[in-house]
């Protein structure tokens, strides 16, 4: 009995982790398999890449190139201006420092359609931003900054931005300031000291950070699709397209499963590229 019960003690976590297991493989293995199957059989039943040849085309490709281009485009700006948005808060604001985590985490409060929508009475004909140009004379004619690519790459940075911010601060919060210290008393400058001390160390939050906003932002749908007033074609979009008003769910299928290939691989090739490069400034 002992033995049985020791036994169960040991095997306990496992035991805790089956619902959140059985949860993932209802609600993401088992629905991704069938997408894949159903990209594979024809109507007849039999095994078939047709559909990977309908959607093997320069415009399909063009579609997710301009996504993938937006993606890495919005990482990257997320990733410069949380890196010392994180190293200030998880350093200089001892007192206000709860305030400000509190802040960062609130836009994860408000629902998505909510921020959506909130940049329509900044960015419309008549927001706040041409209001504001007119009235201080900078433009004579309001800008037409709705319904372009510019406003779909605006608010994609302000909706993912905390997902770069959140992992950077936790990195931040066990980085050890005195090995800052220590290198800038041995007569490191505040360059070398970042690329020889603080990046190896923080680059786990850094990559963690750029590859879920760069998946993300891949397959978004709602920023493209009220944003960019279904002039401009994203992955999401046209996946959306293919399933909701097209009912080509093979193609559609095939169309995600070739996107999904082409973000790993970039992901891949670049998660060996950070790599190297932090092996390469240790």
């Amino acid at each position: 009995m002992q033995r049985i019960r020791e036994g169960f003690l040991y095997r306990l976590n496992y035991f805790l982790s089956f619902p959140a297991l059985l949860w993932q493989v209802v609600f993401l293995w088992l629905p991704l398999m069938i997408l894949i199957g159903a990209s594979v059989y024809s109507r007849t039943h039999h095994f078939s890449l047709i559909f990977y040849k309908e959607i093997l085309t320069a415009a399909h490709l063009r579609i997710i190139l301009r996504s993938l281009s937006l993606a890495f485009f919005n990482a990257c700006c997320c990733l410069v201006v949380s890196y010392p948005v994180a190293y200030f808060v998880a350093f200089h604001t001892r007192r206000w420092k709860n305030i400000l985590v509190l802040l960062l985490t609130l836009p994860f409060w408000v629902n998505f359609l909510v921020h959506v929508y909130a940049w329509f009475f900044i960015l419309e004909r008549n927001g706040l931003v041409n209001s504001l140009l007119l009235s201080f004379g900078l433009i004579r004619t309001p800008l037409h900054l709705m319904n372009t690519l510019f406003s779909v790459a605006l608010v994609m940075f302000q909706v993912y931005l905390p997902f770069m911010l959140l992992p950077l601060y936790v990195i931040f919060e066990k980085f050890d300031v005195r090995l800052i210290e220590a290198s800038l008393d041995l007569g490191a400058s505040w360059r070398q000291t970042f690329w020889q001390v603080m990046f190896p160390l923080t680059l786990s939050g850094a990559r963690l950070g750029f590859f879920l906003v760069l998946g993300m932002s891949f397959g978004d749908y709602v920023t493209p699709q009220l944003l960019s007033g279904s002039k401009t074609l994203f992955v999401g979009t046209v996946i959306s397209d293919y399933f909701i008003l097209n009912r080509s769910f093979a193609t559609g299928a095939a169309f995600m499963c070739v996107s999904a290939l082409v973000l790993i691989g970039v992901m891949g090739a670049c998660f060996v590229w950070l790599r190297a490069m932090a092996k390469g400034v240790k």
